[in-house]
């Protein structure tokens, strides 16, 4: 069982997104976890309009970074504050995109039993249209890592992409694009009823070589901090789940998924 756990959220900019999430977190049963928004050096309201929300509570703290430190360095400032300043070392890193729709979930994950070679713990993250994220496969392969890299690369459209850029902005597509989700969802909404699927994904499981955990919300334990004081710095935006796959693996830590 996890007795103490802080949550860290990350905003850049979309304060709006980082409230609706802390709204569901202060709906959950369990009222006592420490949260760290860092925000990651917003140049809009998002400082005031977060500190408007937070109030008064005793619980849920502002870190202020001057300049946008990316995902990796911007929550290592929420590490550093919740290992050094309230002594919590099983921290849930989020994305501040997330809603928490079961109000029994940090209940349900400090119930969990977390084993001594288990690093991280990763549960079922359900997106707008019903599909689960976690866990992720990857192909580690050379091939594969070439095709991700050139894929970040910044490339001149061809004339056929620009055509096609244009009319994606067009209000014909959106239309057409709104009615094929809204269609989609209802078809899945009615699946997912008769299925169940939402709560019976799979089983829990330790997370082979060829798996990770989705990093948009992730239970760092106290185990990978007695190993690793923060979350590897060098990386920006993408490739954190990759690198702590890669140190897990070198470090004989184990990811588990609970669904």
């Amino acid at each position: 069982m996890i007795k103490k756990m802080g949550i860290i959220l990350l905003n850049y900019l979309n304060y709006e997104d980082t409230i609706e999430c802390l709204n569901s977190l202060k709906a959950q049963t369990v009222k006592n976890i420490s949260i760290v928004i860092v925000d990651n050096g917003s140049n809009n309201s998002s400082v005031r309009k977060i500190k408007k929300e937070i109030g008064n509570s005793d619980n849920i703290f502002l870190i202020q970074s001057d300049k946008n430190l990316g995902f990796a360095r911007g929550n290592n400032l929420g590490i550093n504050f919740l290992k050094n300043k309230l002594y919590i070392d099983n921290i849930l890193l989020c994305n501040n995109d997330l809603v928490f729709s079961d109000s029994t979930f940090l209940d349900k994950l400090q119930r969990q039993s977390i084993a001594a070679d288990v690093g991280a713990v990763g549960t079922s993250i359900i997106g707008k249209l019903f599909k689960n994220q976690n866990p992720a496969f990857w192909d580690f392969s050379k091939k594969s890592i070439i095709s991700e890299i050139q894929s970040l690369e910044p490339q001149e459209p061809s004339f056929k992409q620009k055509v096609k850029n244009e009319l994606l902005k067009s209000s014909f597509f959106f239309s057409l694009k709104n009615f094929k989700i809204k269609y989609q969802e209802n078809l899945l909404i009615k699946k997912n009823e008769k299925d169940n699927l939402l709560t019976s994904c799979e089983s829990k499981q330790i997370l082979s070589k060829k798996n990770l955990l989705h990093g948009s919300a992730i239970l760092l334990t106290s185990n990978y901090f007695r190993v690793f004081p923060y979350l590897y710095p060098k990386t920006f935006l993408y490739g954190e789940e990759m690198v702590l796959k890669i140190l897990f693996e070198k470090a004989k830590l184990k990811m588990l998924f609970i669904p």
